[in-house]
């Protein structure tokens, strides 16, 4: 199904394009099938991870940020992002693993596996600086804690740690009394919304006036869809 789609969108995308049959005849000629698609996956991961050590061996310098979370399946993963500094000053940010953590998630199951993974991989902490994590007693605890167990695990240097306060934040603004501005903005919006054409003059709008959104944000309880981003 994709192939047929992929042939029936190239047919005007390379329209103008003097090799236009010789294109048209390569996407035919597209291997598509089970192991064909599994072995070009597993070479583009394998190609990104190269990447992905290249730039861990060429930073100066790395901070890591642990977010442990529990998939549809019940099944906790910790995610662990990498932000890497090079020699000029630039930054790169990327997904460095996601471990599953099969039973417990205590902070010295989180240390335990975090460690194993820097071990098998030989990750150079000596460039470590920092450590970002959740504000969570498994993460910040005394003295059983993730904090307190890398800073007594001699491999490592001393490091910085932080925790993400966007949880704290989140209660902060339900203790604020916003009703009569919430009231107002959400009558606003209710009303460009159940219309289609001011729906169509206020898009028509945002696109005059170069706005980097074209269309009305409602407001829900997640946090990337909060009060400030509708009433922004």
């Amino acid at each position: 199904m994709v192939k047929e789609a992929f042939i029936e969108a190239a047919d005007s995308l390379f329209r103008d394009f003097k090799n236009k049959p010789e294109i048209l005849s390569s996407i035919k000629a597209l291997q598509l099938s089970r192991s064909t698609v599994i072995r070009r996956s597993e070479a583009m991961v394998e190609d990104l991870t190269q990447q992905l050590w290249k730039d861990i061996a060429n930073c100066e310098c790395f901070s890591l940020q642990l977010d442990e979370s529990t998939d549809v399946s019940d099944t906790a993963q910790l995610c662990i992002f990498i932000r890497m500094v090079f020699t000029d000053m630039t930054t790169k940010e990327e997904l460095l693993t996601v471990l599953p953590l099969k039973e417990h998630t205590r902070g010295e199951d989180i240390f335990q596996s975090s460690k194993n993974f820097i071990e098998k991989t030989q990750l150079p902490v000596c460039k470590l600086v920092s450590i970002t994590t959740g504000g969570a007693p498994t993460m910040v605890g005394r003295p059983n804690g993730f904090i307190a167990k890398y800073r007594e695990y001699d491999a490592f240097p001393d490091f910085l740690n932080y925790h993400c306060i966007i949880h704290q934040r989140a209660l902060c603004a339900k203790m604020l009394n916003m009703k009569e501005i919430m009231d107002v903005a959400t009558k606003i919006a209710c009303s460009i919304r159940a219309r289609s054409l001011q729906r169509r003059v206020f898009r028509a709008h945002l696109e005059q006036v170069d706005c980097h959104q074209f269309e009305l944000l409602l407001h829900t309880d997640v946090r990337w869809l909060s009060r400030g981003k509708f009433l922004q």
